[in-house]
C-alpha cells in the first residue's frame, strides 16, 4: 500500500499530494516527477506488481503489461515527453524558486 502527503512550497504556497518518490500499490509502481508542460509535480506510472520499468522499454514496447496502465504519462495533461524526475533531497517547486516543505497539517492518503 501506498502513502501520499501534502507538501506546500515555502515561497508560493503552491500544494501538491504526491509520494514524494517512488512508491507502490497493489497493481502500480509511481515515482514523482515535474512535468514541465503543466508546471506541477504528478506521480507517474512508472511500473506493475513491483517491477519498475525503463522509459525506453516501454517507449519500444519490449515488455509486456498485465494491466491497461498508462506508464511514464502525466496524469495531468497527458505529457509523455515533459517529465523530469523530482529531485526529492532538495524537492524544487515547479512553480517558482521555492522549496517544497512537508506539510504536517496537510492530507495524507493511504493508496493501493
Amino acid at each position: 500500500m501506498g502513502i501520499k502527503n501534502t507538501y506546500k512550497c515555502n515561497k508560493c504556497n503552491y500544494t501538491v499530494l504526491t509520494s514524494a518518490g517512488k512508491d507502490r500499490g497493489f497493481i502500480a509502481v509511481v515515482d514523482t516527477f515535474i512535468c514541465k508542460r503543466c508546471n506541477n509535480i504528478v506521480d507517474v506510472c512508472v511500473g506493475e506488481e513491483g517491477e519498475t520499468y525503463k522509459r525506453r522499454d516501454v517507449l519500444f514496447k519490449r515488455m509486456k503489461t498485465k494491466h491497461k496502465l498508462d506508464f511514464f504519462s502525466c496524469p495531468i495533461c497527458s505529457s509523455k515527453t515533459d517529465l523530469v524526475k523530482w529531485k526529492t533531497r532538495l524537492r524544487p517547486c515547479p512553480k517558482c524558486d521555492g522549496k517544497m516543505e512537508f506539510d504536517s497539517e496537510g492530507e495524507q492518503i493511504l493508496w493501493d
